[in-house]
């Protein structure tokens, strides 16, 4: 706790930073704003002047100049009102593309962009979605600090002006409010630190309620959800967690009470006080009514302006608390330093080998050196003191059973994450330096990969291949790329070819691929790609056995004269490698050909004696 609250930003520096980007997007604020605040104060200030002048005419007797008062001062209040308006709806507008433009393509290109060890861990989804809902909406975050800071400075100069004739009026009153105003503030700070503590609570309850939203009309889910009878589960689920909002909202509601009630006490003291200071100076003739009324305002004004200071003040601290989780999650430590910085200039996928000079050109050679990795907020080591080599165009398969460590090896290889202890080697340099150095899209630029829960985007089939629009697409090679997969003829027997979208998300005429075609496709992908380095993370893990067997083998295609890594808890892609590496709890225990393992006898020879019946095809 100690260490975030170094790190978190005073309310006064997130004023800045949310100003600062506000006047960058948008120059015209320089004179927008101080007009706007101009148009703000003057407005209920010719307010409260109107009923005052109407008295002082009227008692004065002479109609026609209180018609012209009056017609001049609602022809005044009109145009300044019509004027605020206005210029509310240019600084509204300002405000909020701040937020859409600004701060939400930081957060965009930071989820984007970041290391994967920073959005993946639990800690860091938290975080995340704190993030997220900072810039969810212009209640919250910083285009709160934006509309908060405006109205704040309006406040101020209003209670200068208006807490000056209440001085000149009596002290006292002017007390009464400020002790109103303190204690109003003591309470509010009790009730934002409750909702402080509480709003990681908060945010994990709406994202479990958006999980349930989301399943609940998600196509695949869908089926299991009709066929398995879950919709009553679902449902009480979600009553569940709206039930569990409520009783959370009830808490932190019942500590904004308290301001309320204590804001009605000292309300009530003022007014006795006002009123019997007011009423004795009218009695005694040393104010007329005119004067009368128009302190009155002043009062109910100047009582407005601090009663709102507090509530404004406090609704700054809560947004620049939540402007603090945006601001946490950009400061996340970047182990890739060459990321593209706030451009998302990123290379198109299957185009960057043609423009990188420098990126590697011939099957990489890989060296893992007493390697040991541990999950963040996890003790136990995934991997421990590892170390094993792949020749440069050697085809390894990496096996095991469930949780033996082959995933965290590949999320390793890629790049992903990076080791708690040792060293990785590409090509005898060390891969940390050459991140530093050249940044990891150099090295993932090489990378063909496919991991077990990939799913096709819900894009274009030509966009899922080739990672770019059309225009940057080259046609030929997706083309030749589908040919080879396998996919050619059911692509080019859709009505709109390789433009047809995967799913209806973006259009009505959208497809849904079986198993067996989106591994085609992801396959495509790959080979549109053209890595060196192969690495196959269980990808056919959804298929049967007989399928899983002869998709291998167009893998097995795609392998030649590269380094290959093919992962799997089933056996069917081992054969045609050069070696097979058996792990078992993070260690590999075997290590050989597929003849020299069987020939052994050991774990690799009994695991694949127990899953060889399921790859005979029935005669």
């Amino acid at each position: 706790m100690k260490n975030k609250e170094k790190k978190e930003n005073s309310v006064l520096k997130n004023i800045g930073l949310v100003l600062r980007a506000w006047l960058k997007r948008y120059p015209s604020a320089f004179i927008l704003i101080p007009f706007y605040l101009l148009l703000r104060i003057s407005t209920p200030f010719v307010t409260t002047l109107i009923p005052s002048l109407a008295i002082k005419s009227i008692s004065a007797g002479d109609v026609r100049n209180f018609i012209i008062l009056i017609i001049l001062a609602v022809l005044i209040f009109s145009i300044l009102n019509a004027a605020s308006n206005i210029c509310g709806t240019f600084v509204e507008n300002q405000r909020i593309y701040t937020r859409l433009g600004h701060f939400m393509g930081l957060f965009t290109h930071k989820a984007l962009y970041t290391d994967y060890e920073n959005i993946e861990p639990q800690k860091k989804q938290k975080l995340l979605g704190k993030a997220s809902n900072s810039i969810s909406s212009n209640n919250r975050g910083p285009e709160k600090v934006m509309i908060e800071a405006t109205e704040l400075a309006v406040i101020l100069f209003g209670i200068v002006t208006y807490g000056t004739a209440v001085l000149i009026l009596d002290w006292r009153i002017l007390l009464i409010t400020f002790a109103m105003f303190i204690e109003d503030v003591l309470l509010r700070t009790y009730a934002i630190k409750y909702s402080d503590a509480h709003r990681e609570e908060s945010s994990e309850i709406w994202r479990k309620k958006n999980y349930i939203k989301q399943k609940s009309f998600n196509i695949s889910a869908g089926k299991d959800i009709r066929i398995y009878q879950l919709g009553a589960w679902f449902n009480s689920l979600f009553v569940e967690i709206i039930n569990e909002r409520s009783k959370l909202e009830k808490k932190l509601q019942l500590r904004w009470f308290f301001p309320t009630l204590s804001g009605m006490f000292f309300n009530f003291a003022r007014n006795i006080l006002a009123y019997a200071i007011l009423i004795k100076k009218v009695l005694d003739g040393s104010m007329d009514i005119a004067t009368f009324t128009l302190y009155l305002g002043l009062l109910e004004g100047f009582t407005n302006w601090i009663y709102t200071l507090s509530q404004r003040f406090n609704d700054l601290r809560r947004a620049s608390h939540e402007f603090n989780d945006l601001h946490e999650f950009l400061q996340l430590p970047e182990r890739n330093t060459k990321i593209s910085a706030a451009q998302g200039q990123v290379p198109a996928l299957g185009h960057s080998q043609d423009t990188d000079q420098n990126a590697l050109s011939d099957a990489p050679e890989i060296t893992f050196k007493n390697v040991s990795f541990s999950y963040p907020d996890v003790e136990k080591s995934t991997i421990n003191n590892l170390s094993f080599h792949i020749k440069a165009g050697e085809k390894i398969a990496l096996v095991g059973n469930n949780g033996a460590g082959k995933t965290t090896i590949v999320k390793l290889l890629t790049g992903l994450y990076h080791q708690t202890s040792g060293d990785i080697l590409v090509n005898g340099k060390s891969l940390d330096l050459d991140i530093e150095e050249k940044g990891l899209e150099h090295y993932q630029d090489n990378i063909s990969v496919l991991f077990q829960d990939t799913n096709p985007l819900a894009f274009t089939v030509m966009e899922n291949i080739s990672g770019a629009e059309e225009e940057e697409t080259d046609k030929a090679k997706m083309w030749e790329s589908l040919e080879k997969s396998g996919l050619k003829e059911k692509i080019d027997s859709l009505e709109n070819k390789e433009k047809t979208y995967i799913t209806q998300n973006f259009s009505s005429e959208g497809i849904l691929l079986s198993g067996g075609e989106t591994q085609k496709l992801l396959l495509a992908k790959a080979i549109y790609k053209n890595g060196n380095f192969l690495i196959l993370d269980e990808p056919t893990s959804a298929l049967d056995p007989i399928a899983e067997s002869k998709i291998y083998e167009e893998y097995n295609n795609l392998a030649q004269n590269k380094t290959a890594v093919f992962i799997s808890h089933r056996l069917a892609s081992t054969k045609f490698c050069d070696r097979i590496m058996f792990l078992e709890n993070g260690q590999i225990v075997e290590c050989g050909s597929h003849e020299e393992l069987m020939a052994q006898g050991g774990k690799y020879k009994e695991m694949f004696d127990i899953q060889s019946q399921y790859y005979k095809e029935e005669k």
